[in-house]
């Protein structure tokens, strides 16, 4: 678990570049490298969402949430009035797909399950446009990446997984993929396909090549994207840390 200290090393860095925004302006053309865009995938728990969003505001700073529509938290009743405070914070709320996982557990069709997710953030209105695929267990066999959510939008390929119409054979069942275009949800972009120089995250609750990457921001070769997940920054946030 990160701590106030990592914290502040993420403030640091933030504080260089001009503006911090949410990924539907990335996807809406804004590619100033000193512009960073920012995510944060919200997976299993909403951990330090709220004081997340509120540290970002404060800052000047918008960032996209995306949402994990089969997450222990989805069908919980304060859901929607946490998404309301991250709406009033300034950020986007997005839609975390994970529906190929899910259609090998329940037997459904992907795009259906994504269309009733999507259903329910718009009739909590919130105008959904971005999505970015969740990295479910389910997605490997013995170690081995066998698919990626987001093969389930035509403009999101995965060649080197096989053709993007196979047949995916797992010990949970067998699925035939059966791509569409993202506006066939009404969805405009996934945030892995947007533009971008280099890609910093906390995936696994550690940075990868922090050093690497953040001495290298801003650079005059394209932006910086970040993903932080907000499951990871409950004690950053948390007073007794702190203090310490």
């Amino acid at each position: 678990m990160f701590k106030p200290a990592d914290l502040l090393k993420v403030e640091e860095l933030l504080s260089r570049a001009d503006e911090v925004v949410a990924m539907r302006e990335i996807a809406g053309g804004e590619t100033d490298p000193l512009v960073v865009g920012m995510r944060h995938d919200v997976d299993n728990h909403l951990g330090a969402v709220l004081s997340m969003a509120e540290w970002e505001a404060d800052h000047g700073w918008r960032s996209t949430y995306f949402i994990l529509h089969d997450s222990p938290y989805w069908d919980e009743p304060s859901l929607p009035y946490v998404l309301d405070e991250l709406a009033g914070f300034g950020h986007e709320i997005g839609i975390h797909v994970n529906a190929i996982a899910e259609a090998l557990t329940t037997g459904r069709d992907p795009a259906a399950i994504l269309e009733d997710a999507l259903d329910r953030l718009w009739g909590w209105g919130h105008t959904v446009t971005g999505c970015v695929a969740h990295g479910d267990e389910r997605c490997y066999h013995l170690k081995q990446l066998r698919f990626v959510n987001d093969e389930m939008f035509v403009e999101c390929p995965r060649p080197q997984m096989g053709a993007p119409d196979r047949t995916i054979r797992t010990p949970m069942g067998n699925l035939k993929l059966d791509p569409k275009p993202l506006s066939y949800f009404g969805l405009k972009y996934d945030s892995n396909h947007l533009p971008r120089y280099t890609y910093l995250s906390e995936s696994g609750d550690q940075w990868h090549k922090w050093d690497e990457i953040t001495g290298q921001f801003p650079s005059p070769f394209g932006q910086l994207h970040i993903l932080m997940h907000p499951c990871w920054w409950t004690q950053a946030f948390s007073r007794e840390e702190a203090a310490a």
